[in-house]
């Protein structure tokens, strides 16, 4: 059935057509506005992959394979396993600029905007404020997760906005990040071709459905990109799925379904399916409202909402899903986290390491009381405990009573670990941002209230270099399993550097539900809104829908392991 797009705008609804035209259709992936099924349930975009050269799909009963030619939309309709090629025709690639910003400030502190603006005129730059996010509402809850982004210079690549930031960090001790701005969308054609002559052009989106309500199978879909289990496998994906034209001029393919199907094929490539029930009816929830709260907050230059890879949530479609993950979807349909009322954009990571981080010291986000970060363990034990961040080796080494250490899937390796570099490969990592010589100090400037990584300085023979944030700082030292670390470095006989030696803890980034702790807590007998409760710092769970469910399947249909989803349980 097709979908209702609803829209708010203060405090009024406003019905649009169901099926709207391409360049609405267009228009609507690249932008925050919500869709809805007959049912009640949001319905969402994720794209699976991009920078595609061509894209092959087929279906196992055939396809209905909708083009935008000159005189109206034509319908093909292949035959059972037939595949069709989709190329890019005429294209022109997007126009983008990339912002140095250096506030992210809700809408419910508007009073902080102007004088920033004031601030930063007075240093001689002409900030330019952004709108990020969505306001939307489900069964009379307005979700509003709006906020200001300004931004102080525009420059053509993501690498000199990243530079200019990192000058203004170190010259006026603001927190920096780039914040890219479409300018022009992609636009172009799209060459459909098939067996028995079968084709066209289509403008700007080609629209996938499987005949007979089955899947459509996306040929050598590529994930993992970046990461040692990058690849490509033919994958089946439900409702729709999409071809558009990227950024770049290239193929992107998105999928378009409702969150709770979504879901099904997330949670087995995000949590193991053989978890207690408890602890995946708690990834249910917190995986459909991390969706939820980041509509309208990331890929900004893309025509989808969502992607499909660790930066969002991992999905991997159809052959994913799993009987227990489905049955945690069902049992918490329409299930979102609240504090007070507004919306928590719940975020996990595999394994906290014994103390979660606040969201603030992650991401340039502004701080969430839902997402302070605390000791994963019982009340009195974490009365205990002196915090990480006062003497980290001391944490690390006396591997705390956490509910994660606890889990019986804890493995070697997760909850403490550490890594060697070589410095000739230090030198080489660190130069992928700027030449430094020789490294010969890795120096932690300042630390989050679990211990993590806020601000290092790598100091070099020819210079040094300030990075900022916990994922940055981690991807400079080579995907490092968490910003939970110290370093040390071993000398050689010359007295320099000859190994970086880095003992930390924990998978992730430490923020939100520790995974291994949600289940080491399943299986100490709490419930998942307790878990919920816990990690969330007392926020409560809401159902917002209900509507029919997708029956759960009485059997696994080929669980993805979790461990290939770039960490044992989860997303970074």
């Amino acid at each position: 059935m097709s979908a209702m797009i609803v829209g708010f705008w203060l405090g009024l609804s406003v019905l649009l057509p169901a099926a709207p035209a391409v360049e609405d259709e267009v228009g609507l992936l690249y932008s925050s506005q919500l869709q809805f099924d007959p049912d009640g349930a949001p319905v969402v975009s994720v794209g699976l992959m991009e920078e595609q050269p061509s894209v092959d799909v087929s279906g196992e009963r055939g396809l209905e394979i909708a083009v935008r030619e000159p005189g109206g939309d034509r319908r093909i309709i292949t035959r059972p396993g037939e595949r069709v090629r989709i190329e890019p025709g005429e294209v022109v690639p997007a126009e983008v600029a990339y912002w140095c910003a250096v506030e992210n400030i809700p809408f419910s502190r508007r009073e902080r905007l102007d004088p920033a603006v004031a601030l930063w005129r007075e240093r001689g730059e002409r900030p330019q404020v952004f709108e990020m996010g969505s306001v939307f509402g489900i069964q009379g809850h307005v979700i509003d997760n709006r906020s200001y982004i300004l931004g102080i210079r525009a420059f053509a690549s993501e690498a000199e906005a990243e530079a200019f930031a990192q000058h203004v960090f170190s010259r006026f001790g603001s927190r920096t990040f780039v914040h890219p701005h479409l300018v022009r969308r992609p636009a172009g054609t799209l060459r459909v071709s098939g067996p028995r002559g079968l084709g066209g052009l289509s403008r700007d989106l080609v629209r996938v459905r499987g005949l007979a309500d089955e899947p459509v199978t996306v040929h050598r879909v590529e994930f993992g990109r970046g990461y040692r289990w990058h690849g490509t496998e033919d994958r089946r994906f439900p409702e729709q799925v999409l071809v558009a034209i990227d950024r770049g001029g290239r193929l992107v393919v998105v999928n378009r379904l409702p969150v709770d199907r979504l879901l099904q094929g997330l949670l087995p490539a995000e949590m193991f399916p053989s978890a207690p029930m408890e602890a995946l009816k708690a990834q249910a929830v917190v995986a459909r409202g991390e969706v939820l709260a980041k509509i309208g907050s990331r890929h900004f230059l893309d025509p989808y909402q969502l992607c499909a890879q660790s930066h969002c949530q991992v999905y991997a479609g159809v052959q994913s899903e799993n009987a227990r993950a489905s049955r945690a979807v069902a049992a918490t349909r329409g299930e979102l986290l609240f504090f007070g009322s507004e919306l928590v954009d719940s975020v996990y990571s595999a394994c906290c390491g014994g103390h979660t981080e606040d969201n603030d010291a992650v991401w340039a986000q502004p701080p969430s009381p839902a997402l302070r970060g605390r000791p994963d363990m019982e009340g009195r034990q974490a009365e205990r405990q002196a915090l990480p961040s006062r003497n980290l080796g001391a944490w690390l080494a006396d591997r705390p009573p956490a509910y994660c250490a606890r889990s019986s899937f804890n493995r070697p390796g997760i909850f403490r670990w550490e890594q060697r570099i070589p410095a000739a490969r230090m030198d080489e990592l660190v130069a992928r941002i700027r030449p430094l010589g020789r490294v010969v100090s890795i120096q932690v400037l300042e630390r989050g209230v679990s211990g993590r990584v806020k601000v290092v300085r790598v100091v070099g023979t020819a210079g040094d270099l300030v990075v900022q944030r916990e994922w940055p700082i981690r991807q400079l030292f080579g995907n490092l399993k968490s910003g939970m670390f110290e370093v040390q470095v071993e000398l050689d006989a010359e007295q320099m550097p000859a190994e970086f030696v880095f003992r930390g803890g924990g998978w992730g980034h430490g923020s939100g539900m520790c995974q291994l702790g949600a289940i080491g807590m399943a299986e100490s007998g709490h419930t998942y809104r307790e878990i919920l409760a816990h990690y969330y710092n007392g926020a409560e769970v809401a159902r917002l829908y209900a509507g029919a469910a997708s029956a759960a399947r009485e059997e696994p249909v080929g669980s993805l392991p979790a461990a290939e989803s770039g960490t044992p349980l989860t997303s970074e």
